[in-house]
């Protein structure tokens, strides 16, 4: 059976210092869904940190048009496989096909793309504040590290580790992501990772602007979410997993 590579440093490759594997399984008729999942060590949470660090550098210093054009041929790419991603998120999930995920969340996060692209050329994500008074200019901007962004179970599409709010406003602000994805529909962000490389590709963001882990174990997830050179971390999920990886980030002084 074959087993899927990660997306680290602007290519796919076989995960590092593996932990384990898992498999995605039809949740209607309870069968496996062919293709292993690897759990990455932390071997694979330092690289992806490490490219993501020089990628958010790079970053810095691109216009705005560059990641809205990105993310506005992203949701075009989408728009083209979109029979077959909301399929594979249907097997996954269970999840009705029509009209929830062909639809209506396929089209939401599609749009959530093309407004982000929209904030990131008007740049009124960066609040810029003139006090004529005090004679005081200043405005937000981005991070300087990689933003990790952890996936839900319950919206495949819409607040997908590679596609969502969260991933939508990280590029739009100048941020590269590191995506975890959701072990129980990892097949949906393995297809939305392989048109967000495509498109990143024809894109002037560097490579690393956006890399896929499939799982981690709690430990690593916590040195993800920790780590001194990551810019913040994002997580859609259950209460005890989210609290469990702010208590992690809170200690190590690091944005969740």
């Amino acid at each position: 059976m074959s087993v899927f590579p990660v997306l680290l440093a602007g290519a796919w490759r076989p995960a590092s210092g593996i932990r384990g594997m898992f498999h995605a399984l039809d949740p209607v008729t309870g069968d496996e869904i062919p293709g292993d999942y690897p759990i990455s060590g932390g071997s694979d949470v330092e690289a992806a940190v490490r490219a993501g660090r020089e990628a958010a550098l790079e970053m810095m210093n691109l216009s705005p048009g560059d990641a809205a054009a990105f993310l506005e041929d992203f949701a075009s790419g989408i728009e083209r496989q979109a029979g077959e991603i909301a399929a594979m998120a249907n097997r996954e999930t269970g999840l009705l096909l029509e009209p929830r995920l062909l639809s209506v969340e396929l089209p939401r996060t599609v749009d959530q793309l093309r407004q982000a692209a929209a904030c990131a050329r008007e740049r009124s994500w960066c609040r810029a504040t003139i006090d004529t008074k005090a004679d005081i200019r200043s405005k937000l901007g981005p991070l300087g590290g990689p933003v990790a962004v952890f996936g839900p179970n319950n919206f495949p599409l819409a607040y997908n580790a590679v596609a969502g709010t969260d991933f939508a406003a990280a590029v739009a602000a100048g941020n590269p992501v590191i995506a975890k994805a959701h072990p129980l529909h990892p097949g949906t962000t393995r297809l939305l990772a392989g048109i967000c490389h495509d498109a990143l590709l024809r894109s002037g963001l560097p490579r690393a602007a956006v890399q896929l882990v499939y799982h981690l174990g709690p430990d690593d997830g916590f040195a993800l979410v920790s780590h001194p050179r990551l810019g913040a971390s994002s997580f859609t999920g259950s209460r005890p997993g989210g609290l469990a990886l702010k208590a992690a980030a809170d200690a190590a002084g690091r944005p969740i």
